[in-house]
């Protein structure tokens, strides 16, 4: 009988933080942004972070990065955390770049689940299945979750490198990015 009360104690601690997590099966999704036909991405990653020609990226728009960091004005962790590149505590151990990108609105999908592959999801296809993660906290409905707030972040887009690359590219620390340039 001790046991019991202690399995449902542990249910009772359990479901409320499972409640709290950003894809716990969500199937209706607040509607997101709608986008220009030519814009710039950045996809924010480690420093020695690679890819291979034929892999996606997660990358979200410049315009939003530069309004949130206006506004907010954060440091690199607090950035990294409205991304949801780093837990909530906001450790960060390794350094962190900006690629950015010039591309056509047509070249991105958005990381929707319970949306069927190519279906349009606020005016840009899903992407596949196997294109739905990306950093590590992402909410599903594509945006990524703001591990320090834990609500929403910014809204977040898929894009295979070929595609990204095509125009060529720009990279620079991510503490240059928050300096301003």
């Amino acid at each position: 009988m001790a046991s019991l009360a202690v399995l449902l104690a542990l249910l009772g601690w359990w479901a409320p933080l499972r409640a709290a997590e950003p894809d716990d099966g969500l199937t209706s999704c607040p509607e997101l942004a709608a986008i220009p036909e030519d814009l710039q991405v950045a996809w924010v990653s480690p420093v020695r972070r690679r890819v291979r020609g034929r892999s996606s990226l997660s990358v979200v728009r410049v315009a939003d990065l530069r309004v949130y960091v206006q506004r907010e004005q954060p440091d690199a962790a607090r950035l990294l955390q409205t991304l949801g590149l780093v837990g909530s505590r906001g450790r960060v151990h390794r350094r962190y770049k900006l690629t950015l990108f010039d591309v056509s609105a047509e070249q991105l999908c958005r990381p929707v689940e319970h949306t069927a592959e190519g279906e349009l999801a606020d005016g840009l296809p899903a992407c596949p299945a196997g294109q739905q993660e990306g950093a590590r906290r992402v909410s599903g409905c594509g945006f990524t979750w703001d591990s320090a707030a834990d609500a929403r972040g910014l809204d977040l887009f898929r894009i295979s490198w070929r595609e990204a690359a095509r125009n060529g590219f720009c990279v620079m620390p991510l503490e240059r990015f928050l300096s301003g340039a």
